[in-house]
């Protein structure tokens, strides 16, 4: 099914960041990764081939700040809890259509032993702002800790690239299981499920789990080969899609709409201050986007 769409935003200006079709996740550029490791339980049984299979679980490094938590800390909860680390931004699409899961896993299995920890990694400015990952926590109803990583230094120690991204943390210290993007969420339950017996065993308690692994009445189903508009961004930074001005350039552009729209590219109209992250328009701007996907805009209006 082919959607066209043609709209005339009018505010006092706006900020307009980047549109989202459904990608499996954002690639950044990390910075030097820290290679310090969290002990592992010093356990005969296996320690050496898990060494040889997985990587060990890194600490939460540089935090800038804590939501449902005064503190929160990997090391801390070795042996103890099952950890999965959760890296997102409130702004990515992928990142919110994940949430569903990680609020039904939070509410099945906190009791049980697994520890979920949001880490806040921004991709845009704006997101470093604590109140509106605040903002973004309550309407989404996010009770598990989350961990403001303005600098990313859980970002870079864990070498991560994408949001969202996630890392399975056994009570041994291992990460046992990693997944990028969003789906395979039964598959990801059963790892949580299979670490969380062992987590019992381990503590000498019936490992037995009340709840089933069941379908998320919220879950959105995502049909990726479907989708033939990639992720559009208004920033000189990356906007290789914008297809009547200069591509990769900052400071002020007069654009005007050709005859022929070709689709799945970006078209301004008016004028429009483009900078690193945005694109800028005070009045009369237009948007012109054919697209073949269901999509998310994020922008900012100033009044």
């Amino acid at each position: 099914m082919n959607i066209e769409i043609e709209k005339n935003y009018q505010f006092g200006a706006v900020i307009f960041l980047f549109i989202a079709a459904t990608a499996l996740g954002l690639i950044n550029t990390p910075q030097e990764a820290n290679t310090d490791s969290i002990a592992v339980l010093n356990e005969t049984e296996a320690v050496e081939m898990k060494q040889d299979e997985f990587q060990r679980a890194k600490p939460l490094v540089d935090s800038t700040g804590y939501i449902n938590t005064d503190n929160v800390s990997i090391e801390d909860n070795i042996g103890e809890k099952v950890i999965l680390l959760d890296m997102w931004t409130y702004s990515c699409i992928n990142c919110q259509r994940t949430f569903p899961h990680l609020k039904e896993w939070h509410r099945k299995y906190s009791d049980d032993g697994l520890l979920i920890i949001g880490n806040h990694a921004p991709e845009f400015s704006f997101e470093k702002n604590r109140s509106n990952v605040e903002n973004a926590v309550n309407k989404y109803n996010l009770t598990y800790p989350i961990v403001l990583d303005n600098n990313y230094g859980t970002w870079n120690a864990y070498n991560n690239r994408y949001w969202p991204q996630k890392y399975l943390i056994g009570a041994d210290g291992f990460i046992r299981y990693e997944h990028i993007g969003e789906g395979r969420y039964d598959q990801t339950e059963q790892k949580i499920r299979k670490l969380l017996k062992e987590l019992k065993k381990r503590k000498g308690l019936d490992p037995t789990l009340t709840d089933e692994i069941e379908k998320n009445p919220d879950s959105e189903e995502v049909r990726s080969e479907m989708i033939k508009t990639p992720e559009i961004y208004f920033g000189s930074e990356r906007n290789i899609y914008l297809a009547n001005g200069e591509n990769g350039t900052i400071g002020t552009q007069n654009f005007t709409l050709p005859e022929q729209i070709e689709k799945n590219k970006l078209y301004l109209n008016g004028e429009w201050k483009i900078e690193e992250e945005y694109a800028e328009n005070h009045e009369g701007g237009e948007i012109v986007l054919r697209y073949e996907a269901r999509f998310q805009i994020v922008r900012e209006a100033i009044l």
